[in-house]
């Protein structure tokens, strides 16, 4: 399995528009390879905020081809503008992972701690 974190910068006060734009779904879920995206926003920001765009994926492969996609470009081809025309976003960085170890509740029967 393999992960990817986008952390996005964004000008205080705009978080939340950025997460609607997320509510409307772009594509990502029929892409061969996908199994989740978790949105979040990180609390307790101060001078800015930061949503975090979380996916997960069957294999590197599965991400690169969301990446090159088509519906990747269209999901991301506005940028997301302030009403005195500021972009929202403010900078980002994204970070790629290898899943190495998995647990959930349903394993957690029987547990001896």
């Amino acid at each position: 399995m393999y992960m990817v974190t986008n952390t996005i910068q964004v000008l205080e006060g705009y978080g939340d528009a950025i997460l609607e734009r997320f509510k409307v779904r772009q594509g990502i879920e029929e892409m061969p390879g996908f199994k989740e995206l978790k949105v979040m926003k990180k609390l307790n920001m101060k001078g800015y905020e930061e949503v975090l765009v979380h996916t997960v994926w069957e294999d590197k492969k599965a991400f690169e081809n969301w990446f090159a996609s088509r519906e990747f470009h269209l999901a991301h081809r506005k940028p997301a503008m302030t009403p005195d025309g500021q972009k929202m976003v403010t900078g980002n960085s994204i970070d790629h992972y290898e899943v190495v170890v998995e647990s959930d509740t349903s394993e957690a029967v029987g547990y001896v701690g």
